[in-house]
C-alpha cells in the first residue's frame, strides 16, 4: 500500500445497539409487546404490518452483525492495537500519535525537524499495519464490517417501504410508529426529536388497540 494510505481504523458508534434501545423501552411497546402480541386477524392484511415484519428481521440482522464487528474491532484494538506511532519533538510541548503519513507530512510541514523521523515512522506504521491486516484476516473483522453494511443497506430500504405503505388498522399505524422512532434515535437530530408527543400518539394507539380487544372480547361472549 502507498504511503498515504496508511491510517488508523476507526472505531464507529454503537448505533444499533442505540436503536435497538429505543425499540425495545420507548412508550413500553417493542417488538415483542403491544404492535407485535396483537392477534393475526387484526391487520393481518395490513400492508404496513407486512411491510413491517420484513424490516423488523432485516433490523435483528442487523443490529447481530454490527454487534459481532464491534466485537471484532475491539478484540484487534486489544490485542493489536490501531495503526500508529507516537513522534516526539522538541517543538511539541508533548508527543503526539500519528496513524498516517500524509497526517506526518502537514505536520512536518511546519515542525521540519519531523522529517528526520519519516522513513522511521513509515516503518513502524507498515508494520504495526500488517499486524493488524493479518490479524484482521484470520478473525474476519472486515469481513464482517462488510456484512454489517449490506445488511444496514437492506435494513433502510425496508424502513422506506414501512414508512410508504398505507396502514389499514390501528396496529399498521403502531409499527409505522415504532419505525419512526427508531429512526428518530439513530439520527443527528435525535436529542431534538418529538419524543413525549411521538410516544403519547403510541400510547393512545395501544389504548385504542386494547379497547378494540375488549369492545371484541364483548361482542363475542
Amino acid at each position: 500500500m502507498a504511503d498515504s494510505e496508511i491510517t488508523m481504523s476507526l472505531s464507529r458508534p454503537s448505533r444499533r445497539d442505540v436503536l435497538s434501545a429505543a425499540l425495545m423501552t420507548i412508550g413500553g411497546t417493542s417488538f415483542n409487546t403491544s404492535a407485535a402480541a396483537e392477534p393475526q386477524h387484526h391487520g393481518a392484511t395490513d400492508a404496513a404490518v407486512l411491510a413491517w415484519k420484513a424490516w423488523r428481521a432485516a433490523h435483528r440482522r442487523t443490529l447481530a452483525l454490527c454487534r459481532k464487528q464491534q466485537r471484532l474491532e475491539s478484540e484487534l484494538a486489544r490485542t493489536i492495537g490501531f495503526p500508529q506511532v507516537v513522534l516526539a519533538a522538541a517543538e511539541l510541548p508533548s508527543p503526539v500519535r500519528i496513524s498516517s503519513l500524509r497526517q506526518l507530512d502537514e505536520l512536518a510541514a511546519d515542525l521540519p525537524s519531523l522529517c528526520s523521523q519519516r522513513d522511521e515512522a513509515a516503518a513502524a506504521l507498515r508494520a504495526h499495519q500488517q499486524r493488524w491486516d493479518d490479524a484482521d484476516r484470520a478473525i474476519g473483522y472486515s469481513v464482517s464490517r462488510q456484512q454489517e453494511e449490506a445488511a444496514s443497506g437492506e435494513e433502510e430500504s425496508m424502513t422506506k417501504g414501512v414508512l410508504a405503505a398505507q396502514a389499514t388498522s390501528l396496529r399498521g399505524l403502531a409499527v409505522k410508529l415504532d419505525v419512526l422512532i427508531a429512526i428518530g434515535a439513530d439520527g443527528a437530530e435525535g436529542r431534538h426529536f418529538p419524543w413525549p408527543e411521538l410516544r403519547r400518539i403510541r400510547r393512545d394507539i395501544a389504548r385504542l388497540m386494547q379497547l378494540q380487544r375488549h369492545d371484541a372480547v364483548g361482542f363475542t361472549a
